[in-house]
């Protein structure tokens, strides 16, 4: 009977993730009826919503941004990005759970195979995003002597090095000084490099990629 019990009980993770994404969703709700009610900056605090994200309700907080705040600006790209950032970490840790840990002598394998195909995915992703954000950068330095020449958006910059271009955009970071005091960026882009390292490292173990 015991046993027929613990076949029968959900896992405990899935569970969990289920629940903190319904109170990220519905915060997330919350924080859109404020700011149409009471004006754009009196919404809920976009930190507590990343928070959540990374607590485990970065599904809900998707959804949410989705449903509720589609339109980033600089008021919540951070919560967005982090957000997207957890979902792909979270996916991550689903993985190694239920399909397979990242094995090191499976990965060594793996490796000697031809990966050109993916190389040249990351690679051009890194160029594209590298060259995006030096773009930005003089474009900014243009407009800063006077002119008023169209800027790159925030989460253009974000998506580019989110689908693949991290490596590109840190490198454009350091070396053009750009975007290094916003924490979209200067916290982001290093855990999207992260989490792109550790997918990159499962589409190789797995011979995906």
């Amino acid at each position: 009977m015991h046993d027929l019990l613990s076949a029968a009980a959900p896992e405990p993770l899935p569970v969990y993730l289920a629940v903190m994404s319904l109170a990220t969703l519905a915060v997330s709700a919350l924080d859109g009826w404020r700011r149409g009610r009471r004006g754009q900056d009196a919404g809920v605090s976009h930190a507590a919503l990343s928070l959540l994200s990374f607590a485990g309700g970065a599904a809900g907080g998707v959804l949410g941004f989705l449903l509720f705040d589609r339109r980033s600006n600089k008021r919540n790209v951070t919560w967005h990005v982090f957000s997207l950032v957890a979902l792909m970490a979270w996916a991550l840790v689903l993985v190694s759970l239920y399909v397979g840990p990242l094995d090191a002598g499976a990965l060594r394998g793996a490796l000697a195979r031809d990966h050109t195909v993916l190389l040249a995915y990351l690679g051009g992703a890194s160029a594209v995003t590298f060259v995006a954000f030096v773009a930005d950068k003089l474009v900014a330095m243009h407009n800063g002597r006077g002119h008023d020449a169209s800027r790159l958006p925030e989460m253009l910059l974000l998506l580019l090095a989110l689908a693949g271009g991290a490596p590109g955009g840190l490198l454009a970071m350091l070396l053009a000084r750009h975007k290094i005091r916003k924490p979209a960026f200067a916290a982001g882009l290093p855990m999207m490099l992260v989490v792109q390292a550790g997918a990159v490292a499962y589409l190789i173990q797995f011979g995906l990629a």
